[in-house]
């Protein structure tokens, strides 16, 4: 599906006073180009039957579209009221939407709660205890967050659970700073029984659900997420490796610890260990959690790493693994900074000490490696309904600790995950998946008709584009299927988590890659369809099964593309060639095929001609014409014709590109019979081709002659006198064919780098030493004669064929364009 024409522009109008402004192209309904753009407008049926989305049209001329007179009457229509489902553009449009602009879009809820405890676990640590009366409609992933409102001050911070998701209770961790509100509030005013209020769930720092074995980072108060995620893999019957490295600043700081040991002994394969930065503390281990990374605790980059702490504790293990040259199949991470304190002198820049850490003697060793994989778990319990309804930009403290009350732009937090290359591994992928899934928990059973209305339009906009396994449309597919991703992160109400897949950069990659693809998993587009009828069904488990089945299917689609990525011309000129039919010989392999490319993707009807069947490959993927015939014979150069002519009725374009020495030795160790070889290879061949074509060729025709620079080269003196001749029937047929106007031109290769070749060119095998250095020799005298001592690509010697080739050489003629790196030949 091509958006046809440029888009117009459509005010969307709210009864609160806001207006929207979105782009809606001419062959697009209004409904569909608001949900694509994360307007989420009132919608039910998609169709033209409810009404739901009934709008009043203020200004601008429209294509009312079908619709069924309950959902829209006759007068109705008459007095200017439309269905944004039905509807579409035929100019900038004005509506007036139904609705306020809070219903547009879904934003995270607030709930009351009362302190139903509050623990001073340490001179520096409170654990406090809330209880919610809405706690069955609030759902969160293990190592989310809440902003909570400090009572009598109109500021609010940030903290994560500590609890299981399913916990009746809600628990976070405090550190206590001097000059912190919060910290203020529960030393000095908190006490059991205050109300409160909290929004959230926020952020995109949580469990993954994947088998992969698991390493966990905290620093400080950043344990409570961590508790969290613990917490849910022991209620999970977890069974996969995970590992523990706590770190604090002073004794003081070491909270928890009865906690970790009684995780620790409900959770098969879970080990931990802590750290003191403080070279006074009584712990065992004193130092940083960097030296507690041992190489069993990272499966040999097979591993999700989550990590909480405060930002040098970030940049130290991400350094400490990019010393390593230790790269995680995931990489998440939360870093959080402190809320303001009473002025201070400004410190000295801040020194990461390197590793120090004091073991006794039985301690294990510790590994120079970096930590920080994805993990993944069985699958997650949701709560009951999430309320849908207010997105928050709220400065926050993230894993318990308190921040300046800035935006996010400030600086203070960060959360993120880092994976490596989609060119690399598969990781990418799996982290959508695991963001789709957790998503899915927090929405499945809580969506209202409007909104899963909306999720099918935009899982049905996809279909279009894509016809059985082909590609009708990529870049509109990759468009649609962003839009149909992006929209369930939207639904939970949680702007970090749909900030999480986008810095993914699924979309981006997709948009590089699929840009040429021609095949598509043919379940793709039935995938999106059937994860909305799952939610239409509440069906948790068959949403989850799709979610994964798809995510494999869009990795298979996405990796048969980029196999293909070699194949593709570096350079394009987008429509050079429309129109024109271009017969390349020789087009096989090489530059051949490399040339028939280039000018496929420019617009070009290609017919490619070579003596081996590999070509007929190599035309069905650029639905060309294959010819498989020999042009060392003149029946053979006249069966190329007669395709190309019963195919398309005309010849524009031929490249004359069959040609290469077949051996590699001085002259006089040709024989007769090898030197006739050679000038039936690399000169009667043009010589046919041309001679054969030439009748049907008219004015503005082209003919590119591939000789080479080797007319002055070592060992292969029958090929040069072959290509010399190549040279000489450019100049002269030029001059005979220049009244007719048709040009004739060439190009002089120097080295080429390219793949082995399929077909042999017939020679015998090196097989003495001699025939080794003779070889040799002339590939040295190859590179010496290139004055950037280099060789040639497949791609630089298409690029000067298909400029010869195109109109825009059409006062080129009667010449040889060397591509040799300087060498003239």
């Amino acid at each position: 599906m091509t958006l046809q024409g440029a888009p117009y522009q459509v005010a969307l109008s709210f009864e609160d006073g806001v207006t929207r402004f979105i782009e809606c192209a001419p062959d697009q309904t209004v409904a569909d180009a608001s949900y694509r753009q994360r307007i989420n407008i009132p919608l039910d049926c998609r169709d033209g039957a409810c009404g739901t989305c009934k709008a009043f049209c203020e200004s601008g001329e429209y294509d009312g579209g079908s619709y069924i007179d309950d959902a829209l009457t006759a007068d109705e229509a008459g007095r200017g009221y439309v269905l944004p489902c039905s509807m579409k553009p035929k100019s900038d449009l004005v509506l007036r939407i139904a609705s306020t602009s809070a219903v547009a879009k879904t934003q995270a809820a607030t709930y009351p709660a009362t302190v139903v405890s509050l623990d001073r676990l340490s001179p520096t640590t409170v654990a406090v205890t809330l209880e919610t009366p809405e706690r069955d409609k609030l759902a969160f992933l293990p190592g989310q967050y809440v902003n909570i409102a400090v009572p009598g001050t109109g500021e609010s911070r940030s903290y994560s659970f500590s609890n299981a998701p399913d916990d009746k209770h809600l628990t976070f961790l405090v550190k206590i700073t001097p000059g912190g509100v919060m910290s203020e509030y529960l030393t000095g005013r908190a006490r059991i029984g205050d109300e409160l209020t909290f929004t959230g769930p926020h952020g995109s720092f949580f469990l993954r659900e994947t088998e992969r074995p698991v390493l966990l980072l905290a620093g400080g108060t950043g344990l409570a997420p961590i508790l969290s995620i613990l917490r849910t893999l022991r209620a999970a019957g977890s069974t996969r490796p995970v590992h523990l490295v706590y770190g604090v600043s002073t004794d003081d700081d070491l909270v928890e610890v009865e906690t970790l040991t009684e995780l620790a002994a409900g959770i098969d394969n879970f080990t931990w260990d802590h750290c003191v930065a403080d070279p006074g503390s009584t712990a065992r281990h004193k130092g940083y959690v960097t030296t507690l990374i041992r190489d069993e605790h990272l499966h040999g980059g097979d591993v999700a790493v989550y990590l909480c702490g405060p930002p040098p504790m970030v940049e130290a293990v991400r350094t400490h693994f990019a010393d390593a040259g230790f790269e995680p199949t995931g990489f998440y991470y939360e870093k959080f900074a402190l809320a303001a304190t009473p002025p201070r002198p400004s410190p000295d820049p801040v020194v990461v000490p390197e590793p120090v850490v004091e073991q006794p003697a039985a301690s294990r060793s510790v590994a120079g490696q970096d930590l920080f994989p994805a993990l993944a778990v069985t699958p997650l319990r949701a709560g009951t309904p999430l309320s849908a309804t207010a997105e928050a930009a709220v400065a926050r403290t993230i894993a318990g600790q308190d921040i300046f009350p800035a935006p996010p732009e400030a600086g203070h937090y960060e959360i993120g995950e880092e994976h490596p290359s989609v060119h690399e591994s598969d990781a990418v992928f799996e982290a959508r998946q695991a963001l789709e899934l957790g998503a899915v928990e927090l929405t499945i059973g809580r969506l209202d008709s409007r909104q899963l209305a909306g999720y099918r339009l935009l899982a049905e906009s996809a279909v279009p584009c894509v016809d059985g396994d082909r590609f009708v449309d990529a870049a509109a597919y990759t468009e649609a299927n962003a839009a149909f991703h992006d929209y369930l992160f939207t639904l939970t109400g949680n702007e970090h988590l749909l900030q999480a897949y986008r810095a993914l950069g699924v979309k981006g990659h997709m948009e590089t890659t699929l840009r040429d693809a021609t095949w598509c998993h043919p379940r793709c587009t039935r995938d999106h369809l059937d994860i909305v009828t799952a939610f239409e069904l509440g069906d948790r488990a068959a949403a989850r099964r799709v979610i994964a089945e798809h995510a494999d299917r869009s990795k298979q689609t996405t990796r048969r593309a980029m196999a293909a990525e070699p194949a593709r011309p570096a350079f394009v000129t987008p429509g050079r060639f429309d129109g024109k039919v271009v017969v390349v010989t020789g087009a096989a392999q090489g530059i051949g095929e490399r040339t028939a490319r280039r000018i496929a993707a420019e617009g070009g009807s290609v017919v490619l001609a070579d003596r081996s069947d590999l070509v007929a490959g190599v035309a069905g993927e650029l639905a060309g014409e294959a010819v498989v015939a020999d042009l060392e014979t003149w029946e053979g150069a006249q069966a190329v014709v007669e395709a190309a002519l019963a195919r398309f009725g005309r010849i524009d374009v031929l490249v004359n590109n069959v040609g290469g020495a077949i051996w590699f030795k001085p002259f006089t160790e040709f024989s007769p019979a090898e030197i006739e070889a050679e000038l039936r290879r690399s000169l009667l061949t043009t010589l046919f081709a041309c001679r054969a074509a030439l009748p049907s060729m008219a004015a503005g025709a082209v003919i590119v002659n591939v000789s080479s620079a080797a007319t002055r080269g070592i060992h292969r003196i029958p090929y040069s006198a072959a290509k010399g001749g190549i040279n000489a029937i450019t100049a002269s047929l030029a001059l005979e064919c220049a009244d007719a106007g048709i040009r004739v031109v060439a190009t002089a290769p120097g080295g080429t780098e390219a793949p082995a070749r399929r077909v042999s060119r017939g020679g015998s095998a090196l097989a003495t030493e001699r025939e080794q250095d003779w070889f040799q020799a002339h590939i040295d005298q190859t590179l010496e004669s290139s004055l950037l001592k280099r060789y040639g690509t497949l791609d630089e010697q298409a690029a000067a064929i298909a400029f010869l080739a195109s109109d825009e050489a059409s006062y080129v003629t009667g010449t040889v364009l060397p591509v040799a790196g300087g060498d003239l030949g």
